[in-house]
């Protein structure tokens, strides 16, 4: 990984590393270290998961305190969730910095990179920083995050579309992936104009993870 990269990388996730090798670790897919003989990032999705995990409980337990452990234990698992992280990575804009060979990704791959970013920010700076990027790129998740405790998004935007007579449509853009783990994906539509896009292990779960993103987007609650 080049100084540029290293440069971009940082600037989208507004940290700067004083160990730059965390950062390049963190990018680093096993089916690369394996064909280069490097480090892969593995552990550190294994520290990062649980430092994500102590975070969003953090957060859910001081900003919810009328909420019972259900559902605080309901929102923690929308918030750390491959599909939660999903639209996290995507809006960080940093999947095109991983070092992967092409072909090896999964359903998870960003949920994964996201938790060895977290990780390397801890290493790197301590809880201080680690809260600081988990706050900053979970913003818009951690401000609707009872959303995980009302009605599914598909459900939510269609009776706001109806309420405000809105046309709603979800078409099939296609599927990717082995067929033991398949990759749909698909595009909504508001009065025949495209919105948000989706992707799923289904295609009910493709059309809730677009539902998700514009009811976040919109804020329907």
């Amino acid at each position: 990984m080049d100084k540029q990269a290293i440069q971009e990388i940082e600037q989208k996730l507004r940290y700067s590393f004083r160990n730059k090798q965390l950062l390049v670790q963190a990018f680093t897919h096993s089916s690369f270290a394996n064909a280069e003989n490097v480090r892969d990032n593995e552990r550190m999705e294994f520290f990062g998961d649980a430092i994500l995990e102590y975070l969003s409980s953090e957060y859910l337990y001081k900003h919810f305190d009328n909420c019972s452990e259900g559902n605080l234990s309901a929102m923690r698992a929308s918030l750390v969730s491959a599909e939660g992280l999903y639209p996290v990575v995507n809006r960080l804009g940093i999947m095109q910095y991983l070092q992967v060979l092409k072909g090896d990704l999964s359903r998870k791959t960003e949920a994964n990179l996201y938790e060895a970013v977290l990780c390397a920010i801890y290493l790197d700076g301590g809880m201080v920083q680690a809260r600081r990027f988990f706050l900053y790129s979970l913003h818009n998740e951690l401000q609707h995050a009872k959303t995980a405790l009302k009605k599914d998004s598909k459900t939510l935007l269609q009776e706001y579309c109806q309420k405000n007579k809105l046309s709603l449509s979800y078409n099939a853009l296609g599927r990717d992936g082995p067929d033991n783990k398949p990759i749909f994906r698909c595009e909504l539509c508001i009065n025949g104009v495209k919105h948000a896009e989706g992707i799923g292990s289904s295609k009910k779960a493709s059309e809730q993870d677009a539902a998700h993103k514009l009811v976040v987007k919109w804020r329907i609650d």
